[in-house]
């Protein structure tokens, strides 16, 4: 603020204000506003204290607007949920100053540095700006009472202004209008069979989202659905789901959000499904426009987020970081024109693949399926084990039957002998029987014979 209390104010070109006006306006800048009217009427002498205490106050605005109007006015521009910086410069006597921020008539930020004395009463800041706002401490004494304004919203829109107190001064700053914008940062587009997400969150102004392809299509085939939500913050949500018919299947989709900040538009490519044997080699690659792309960031990524690898080119040199868990599974250069080569894939790796390339404006996706063939090389060894087993156990069941035939053959050649050596001694036994037998009847012969002889 200028020195409008320490030098007479022209009014309507004539009148000037009175040191009585000046007194209560400093009075009302020093928190003591609650005092203004008993203050006036009592240096001032009856009946007209009453008259003058409201021709002070008015005077007292008009030296407000006055001193508003003779600063500039200036801009400045952030963007939600970010530290907001509004500056503000004054003369400082290096011993104490109390600086207040105002957005309108709503208390933004009051507070005190060194000796301040000379104030009286305090402002309270209002309740959506406590805990968010902040000086430079050390600065302040030296005349720097800028102003951090945390986490901005759309809410904080609208015109600021300073004012300093000193002991021998006031000042006030010129008018600060801030602007609040929430750029188009990102724009997800997600496949499905039969449909076509696009999403954008954390925008303003209000954002507006269009449908294209590539060929194009007409517009009447184009049949999209989208919803915009704007939070408590005041900042948009939007999205919108595009239906596939037959007509357009094939085609790029176009995806494009906008708002008066900025706009960013991602062109998806839907390619063929890819077959990858177990544990073999399959190469994935980008689908992009003949124009060629000078920087540009490029992200291949499994499923909705796992990436697989990072490449950052700046001006054709390129910077390429492969993720820890794929290390594994990349093979070769990773790069734009050779695309991404993967090796020892496994059934959990079925799924779909993108390329996305990012410029500052624009966003190229390609989605791939990959498919892997369920007959890995372990299967392989499992079967190869289990036909050893089948042949290991044909093999003893063949073995065991010789054998078995083999000791069936033995037996019965030890039967057979047994049984020969069994009738050889039987033979023999009778043999031997028979001839006791004929020498016993022989000798009974013989004997009785010799009886016969004795009897006569």
């Amino acid at each position: 603020m200028h020195q409008s209390f320490k030098r007479e104010v022209e009014i309507s070109g004539k009148r000037k204000c009175c040191p009585a006006a000046q007194t209560s306006c400093t009075r009302l800048l020093s928190g003591s506003e609650t005092d203004l009217m008993t203050e006036l009427k009592f240096t001032l002498p009856s009946p007209m204290s009453t008259m003058v205490a409201h021709t002070g106050l008015l005077l007292c605005s008009l030296l407000l607007i006055v001193s508003a109007t003779e600063k500039n006015e200036f801009t400045i521009t952030c963007q939600t949920s970010t530290d907001c910086v509004l500056p503000c410069r004054f003369q400082s006597d290096g011993k104490g100053a109390r600086i207040m921020w105002y957005k309108k008539k709503a208390v933004v930020s009051c507070t005190r540095y060194g000796n301040t004395s000379f104030v009286v009463g305090h402002n309270s800041p209002a309740d959506k700006y406590r805990g968010r706002t902040g000086l430079f401490a050390d600065q302040v004494l030296e005349g720097n009472a800028t102003l951090v304004l945390k986490n901005v919203t759309p809410h904080d829109e609208g015109r600021y202004f300073c004012i300093t107190m000193t002991a021998p001064r006031t000042d006030e700053s010129g008018i600060i209008a801030l602007v609040i914008e929430g750029p188009v940062r990102e724009v997800d587009v997600e496949f499905s069979e039969k449909v076509v997400t696009c999403a954008a969150e954390g925008i303003y102004p209000a954002p507006t989202l269009t449908w294209s392809t590539d060929p194009p299509t007409d517009v009447q085939l184009l049949k999209s659905k989208t919803n915009t939500h704007k939070n408590k913050l005041g900042i948009y949500d939007i999205q919108s789901s595009l239906k596939l018919t037959t007509n357009i299947r094939g085609h790029t989709y176009i995806c494009s959000v906008a708002n008066d900040v900025n706009n960013k538009t991602v062109f998806l490519k839907h390619e063929d499904s890819v077959v990858a044997p177990g544990y073999g080699r399959v190469t994935i690659f980008c689908s992009l426009p003949y124009t060629a792309l000078q920087s540009y960031n490029l992200t291949w990524m499994f499923g909705r987020s796992e990436a697989i690898a990072l490449m950052r080119v700046v001006d054709e040199n390129s910077q390429v970081e492969i993720q820890d868990q794929w290390r594994h599974y990349v093979a070769g250069n990773v790069s734009f024109l050779d695309g991404l080569q993967l090796q020892s894939l496994t059934p959990e790796h079925k799924g779909n693949y993108k390329c996305v390339v990012s410029t500052p404006e624009k966003t190229y996706i390609t989605w791939t399926d990959v498919t892997i063939i369920e007959e890995p090389i372990q299967y392989t060894y499992i079967f190869i084990i289990i036909g050893l087993l089948i042949l290991l156990c044909l093999s003893y069941v063949v073995f065991g039957c010789k054998i078995r035939r083999l000791n069936r053959v033995r037996e019965e050649s030890t039967e057979a002998i047994m049984n020969l050596r069994t009738k050889e001694e039987n033979d023999i036994w009778g043999t031997n029987v028979a001839d006791a037998a004929n020498a016993t009847g022989a000798a009974d012969t013989a004997h009785a014979e010799n009886a016969k002889e004795g009897d006569e």
